[in-house]
């Protein structure tokens, strides 16, 4: 009698949690009925991408490749044993497969700004926490995003993104695109995204990808000190970023004065003063002295269109690089290796 009476009393139990649990997942499935459906599309797609690669080992022994792909192949096996060996990164089975794109983007991101302020628009997901940007792998899709972000009043961007790091929670492929690059932006690449996969911060997306930059660019000249034409190359590279970027943080802070100033008057108004702000920075442009100007000819024109959202993409990714650089010389003596070491802890 006893056992019997502790099995039912047991049983309820089980049917009072098992009743609280569906509740809670009925709960969760209402409020976040848009958080659920979107995971699980970029899901599919992530999936999808995965299902269509194959190893690297045996697109090497087919003749899908060019001799100079064979090459930049055989250059991503170095960077990712450098990565390792030399810088201490985390080891992966990232970039061990092969994705051909057939010369189509297969995955875009939105960014939003507050018009008349330097603040992103952010997203909650599981684990990562707060992010400035959302990705998707079907372009319409991420269109409806930014149009409807644009109409709550935001500035918002569409992009499309040649990289992208699971920070190692599944095998990223090598994309066909990736090919395209040469080895100093290849390198580059490959050190910012391996790097994901050895340090990330959740909410913390600033940091993650000014780090991300940091440590790829300084990898990038370490890796390439035996190659001095590529190493020239990549150092005209980083120099015309580093004017860019320099020119864009001193538009940034022109912007932020207007708002500042303007802050008391009508939003008409303020649009009109933004509006000539971002001209007269757009008409600058044309007086930046690079060595490869072409490559900055379209982010010279979303000055114009994505507004606020593209001063703050600059931040994201380069916004702390003059502090990185002082604790990179000061804290660690410019040893990348140990930096990246205390980062991992």
């Amino acid at each position: 009698m006893k056992v019997s009476h502790r099995f039912r009393r047991l049983s309820s139990i089980l049917r009072l949690l098992l009743s609280a649990i569906t509740i809670a997942c009925f709960i969760w499935l209402l409020i976040y009925a848009e958080l659920d459906l979107y995971l699980v599309k970029i899901s599919y797609g992530q999936v999808n991408i995965l299902l269509n690669t194959e190893k690297i080992e045996t697109i090497l022994k087919s003749d899908e490749l060019s001799k100079e792909d064979r090459q930049k192949i055989g250059w991503i096996e170095e960077i990712k044993k450098y990565s390792v060996d030399s810088l201490g990164y985390k080891p992966t089975n990232n970039f061990t497969t092969y994705f051909n794109q057939h010369n189509q983007p297969i995955l875009w991101i939105v960014t939003a700004c507050k018009p008349f302020s330097f603040e992103a628009y952010e997203w909650i997901f599981p684990i990562v926490g707060k992010v400035s940007y959302k990705g998707f792998f079907n372009k319409s899709t991420a269109e409806k995003e930014r149009f409807k972000l644009y109409m709550q009043g935001y500035d918002a961007d569409i992009s499309e993104v040649s990289a992208w790091s699971t920070l190692g929670w599944l095998p990223d492929p090598v994309l066909s695109s990736m090919l395209s690059k040469s080895k100093g932006r290849m390198a580059n690449l490959f050190f910012h995204e391996l790097f994901h996969a050895t340090y990330y911060a959740p909410s913390s997306v600033d940091v993650n990808e000014n780090l991300a930059n940091f440590i790829a660019r300084k990898a990038t000249l370490q890796f390439l000190q035996n190659d001095s034409a590529e190493l020239t190359k990549f150092l005209n590279t980083i120099q015309d970023d580093s004017i860019y970027n320099t020119f864009i943080f001193k538009g940034y802070e022109r912007l932020k004065k207007v708002y500042a100033e303007s802050a008391s008057k009508d939003d008409n108004l303020r649009l009109v003063e933004k509006e000539k702000a971002l001209a007269s920075i757009y008409r600058e442009t044309f007086d930046i002295k690079l060595h490869y100007p072409k490559r900055y000819k379209e982010y010279n024109k979303q000055i114009l269109f994505v507004k606020n959202s593209f001063f703050i993409d600059a931040h994201r990714y380069d916004g702390l690089s003059d502090s990185l650089n002082e604790v990179f010389k000061k804290k660690y003596g410019g040893n990348l290796k140990k930096m990246i070491a205390d980062l991992k802890k």
